[in-house]
């Protein structure tokens, strides 16, 4: 019982920034579910009685075994300070160490922080494992894996890559082996994976090897309701449905820009892992994921900003999607004319910005544009970030943006504000263009979704499932550019589902995710 219990609190804390990462994949939540349990259940089923969820994160840290019981990097204490950046790493390890056990009470992890050359290897409640520092000392040096969503990213980045390694990644699902054959190459790396061994894979403690554990894990977090999803589950008289209370999440691009920069803030443009990301970047830009951004001629700040859009929700009914800032914020301007839109733009002068909002600005133009410019004009370098919060410094109130491509990065800047809230133009120039107000995130209506006809927007396929959630049997594949009927939309933790119609009929034929269909 006490490990549904534990299950139980995971879904509870940890679904609404777990499931949209899954969209678009086979795998589930339940498998995700099973590998925390694996990763580092031990420690958050003490924590989480007594902790909050952030401290929770922050304290999942694990894995004390050193050589001759680890062959990968760094093999003991003497490894990890040979290195840029090492000593640095070893003190926060081992305080680390220290206070987890604390935290846990678990005698084993108290005794190795009372050694001083033990110190922790594995980070975050899925375990990213120190091996990587040489290569991303940042994310380890600024406790990243603190953020559910850098947590996420990570994990996603790596069981994407075993579904590809097993040759799974055409699979509309996957069987409950399949599922623990992408957990164990997760935990093992492909180089030592072997399917004749079956679930007898991975790490092994107290007899059971980690492909066990996940099996069984997989199967409890089945029978623990996901909030706001339907479960199945096994009755004595036949398959029962347990339908949890569903709640509209909304997905705010201020939440993806800042769960961006906590993960890649720091990493230079052409190193990975951010440069891998800019990929996505530029495919949500409508630009190819084999541009390379430490060209001039690719600047990435404007797909970064059609990425934190998307990936919100937002769709190209409603946003310009472009690699361009004067491309969307010209379509923002003539919203704002014509009286309609969701994103509309405001001269600097007339309009308080607001989380969400995108404060636009000439980036080395001579003469600088203006707004009547912007209206008429596009190609003209510039720049935008996204409002995320406002801080004061010196006394003065300042809006905090997070752009791309700044400072080879994703960076940070702050505009100063007058009295009334609006950007101070005497303080920063003429540099200013305009701000362009985001509806969505003031909580407007979305009259950019109505019912009717829509098309399949996707570069793969799109699942057509049995419910509204990546938990529902896929019903079949649909491919871009089909075309459907909405009938209803159904809003639920891992976002906007919609039922459709395929032949125009007014039967209900199933549920597609909505981010991936435009409006005809």
């Amino acid at each position: 019982m006490a490990i549904k219990d534990d299950i139980k609190w995971f879904k509870e804390q940890f679904a609404g920034d777990v499931i949209p990462a899954l969209a678009g994949t086979a795998l589930s939540f339940d498998l995700i579910c099973a590998i925390a349990c694996q990763e580092t259940g031990e420690l958050w089923s003490k924590m989480r009685l007594t902790l909050s969820r952030q401290e929770v994160l922050r304290l999942c840290v694990g894995d004390t075994l050193d050589a001759p019981n680890r062959s990968a990097f760094p093999k003991n204490k003497d490894a990890l300070l040979a290195v840029p950046k090492g000593p640095q790493m070893f003190n926060l390890a081992h305080s680390l160490l220290v206070e987890m056990g604390d935290a846990t009470g678990i005698k084993a992890y108290k005794l190795a922080g009372a050694r001083p050359d033990k110190f922790v290897h594995g980070y975050g409640i899925f375990q990213h494992d120190l091996q990587f520092f040489k290569e991303d000392p940042n994310y380890f040096l600024e406790q990243r894996w603190a953020n559910i969503a850098a947590c996420v990213g990570k994990m996603m980045t790596e069981l994407k890559g075993a579904v590809d390694k097993l040759g799974l990644g055409g699979q509309q699902s996957l069987s409950d082996l399949q599922l623990a054959f992408v957990a164990i190459v997760y935990n093992t790396g492909f180089g030592n994976f072997e399917a004749s061994r079956g679930l007898k894979q991975g790490h092994e403690s107290g007899g059971f090897f980690y492909g066990e554990n996940i099996d069984r894990y997989l199967r409890i977090a089945r029978t623990v309701p996901t909030p706001g999803v339907a479960v199945k589950t096994a009755s004595a008289t036949g398959a029962a449905t347990i339908t949890a209370p569903r709640a509209a999440v909304a997905v705010s691009p201020v939440a993806v820009a800042v769960a961006e920069f906590n993960q890649f803030h720091g990493i230079k443009e052409g190193d990975m892992p951010l440069r891998g990301r800019i990929a996505d970047y530029y495919e949500a830009g409508g630009g190819s994921r084999a541009l390379d951004p430490t060209l001039k001629k690719n600047a990435w700040s404007a797909a970064f900003v059609s990425f934190c859009m998307k990936m919100s929700g937002v769709t190209a009914a409603q946003f310009a999607f472009s690699l361009s800032h004067s491309v969307y914020v010209q379509a923002a301007i003539r919203n704002e004319d014509a009286g309609r839109g969701v994103f509309r733009a405001h001269r600097i002068g007339d309009y308080a910005p607001r989380p969400g909002d995108l404060i636009h600005v000439n980036r080395g133009t001579d003469p600088p544009k203006s707004y009547d410019d912007a209206r008429d004009e596009t190609g003209y370098p510039s720049h935008c970030a996204i409002v995320v919060d406002f801080e004061v410094r010196g006394g003065v109130r300042h809006a905090v943006t997070i752009g791309g491509n700044e400072s080879n990065s994703i960076g940070k800047t702050l505009f100063a504000l007058d009295a009334g809230g609006l950007v101070d133009q005497s303080a920063i120039g003429a540099r200013l263009i305009c701000v362009v107000e985001n509806r969505l995130a003031a909580g407007a209506v979305d009259a950019a979704m109505p019912l009717g006809p829509y098309v399949v927007n996707v570069r793969g396929d799109l699942k057509l499932r049995g419910g509204p959630g990546v938990e529902f049997a896929v019903v079949k594949s649909l491919q871009n550019g089909d075309k459907l009927n909405v009938l209803e939309f159904d809003d639920v933790t891992d976002g906007r589902w919609a039922l459709v119609d395929l032949d125009g009929d007014g039967v209900k034929d199933g549920f597609v995710f909505a981010k991936f269909i435009d409006p005809v």
